[in-house]
């Protein structure tokens, strides 16, 4: 049996002989009650959903870069100055994604924390607002 105590805190017991032993207010809960009460406690934080957002975010600028054979955006970056065409127009589209792509999250965070936009619940939902990774010709 599951029960809840006063400070929202969850206990079990096999048997209603230890209800005693509960702390002091303590009531017996459904099973769908004790687990909505555990997905609480256990739903991240703002901070975390936000850093969980930020490292998606990284990883898909680090892979759009490797689809070219650079080690991550960063890298990719860094030929923006290259001498040779190429790698200098790959490298500069690299930056103007990297900044086009943090420009619109940072727009999006401040949305949020204005409560002018919702909190995303999934990548899905900031790549929509994000621009779309694409090489140049």
């Amino acid at each position: 049996m599951n029960y809840k105590a006063p400070d929202n805190s969850l206990h079990f017991l096999d048997s209603a002989e230890f209800e005693h032993l509960l702390p002091a207010g303590s009531v017996p809960i459904t099973d769908e009650e004790a687990s909505a009460i555990l997905a609480e406690k256990n739903a991240p934080t703002p901070e975390q959903i936000e850093a969980n957002f930020v490292a998606a975010i990284q990883a898909s600028l680090d892979g759009f870069a490797r689809q070219r054979g650079y080690d991550s955006i960063l890298s990719a970056c860094t030929y923006a100055t290259s001498t040779v065409a190429r790698f200098k127009a790959e490298g500069q589209a690299c930056v103007n994604l990297r900044d086009a792509t943090w420009a619109a999250a940072y727009d999006l965070m401040v949305k949020v924390q204005a409560g002018k936009a919702p909190m995303p619940s999934s990548i899905a939902d900031i790549a929509k607002a994000l621009p779309a990774l694409t090489w140049p010709a």
